[in-house]
């Protein structure tokens, strides 16, 4: 009895620890939510993006191994926010002063510069990002689906976390 009791804690053990390195939707869901639709050095997070990939679907896997993964997917974009909230929520970002180093009065000019030149660059990126989002997907609303999408999604494992390739 005690042998089968083993047997059965080693075979647990080893299948949980298998399913752990197994891509399926929710893996490929988080990795292209992550990779195409936050974009973090433009502001673009998990707070801010307007999108959300939603009903992922593997539908044809074609390479699985333990390192690398290849499959055709289908998800619907779904709009988290409005265009006119996301609009407002990158002018918000935009508008945040970038906080000094130092106080010293030479940094200080510095820091002055380099604050106008982030402050410009935050103003640039909202606004092509809500022109380019506008173009594609127009007039959105929160709730709406944007956009179904159909794409081949390639991932690699690296540091035992899977990542788009």
């Amino acid at each position: 009895m005690k042998k089968f009791v083993l047997a059965a804690a080693i075979a647990s053990t080893l299948f949980l620890a298998g399913c752990s390195d197994k891509v399926d939707e929710s893996t490929i869901t988080n990795v292209v939510q992550t990779s195409q639709y936050e974009q973090p050095n433009l502001g673009i997070t998990a707070e801010t993006t307007p999108f959300a990939v939603k009903n992922l679907k593997i539908t044809k896997v074609l390479l699985d191994t333990k390192t690398d993964y290849k499959a055709e997917v289908s998800y619907d974009l779904v709009a988290n926010k409005s265009l006119e909230e996301f609009k407002s929520s990158m002018k918000a970002l935009a508008a945040k002063p970038k906080v000094p180093a130092t106080d010293s009065t030479t940094e200080a000019k510095t820091d002055d510069m380099s604050s106008a030149l982030h402050t410009l660059k935050n103003n640039l990126a909202a606004e092509v990002m809500v022109v380019a989002f506008s173009a594609k997907y127009g007039d959105f609303k929160a709730g709406q689906t944007v956009d179904t999408v159909n794409e081949n999604v390639s991932l690699k494992k690296v540091n035992d976390q899977w990542v788009k390739d």
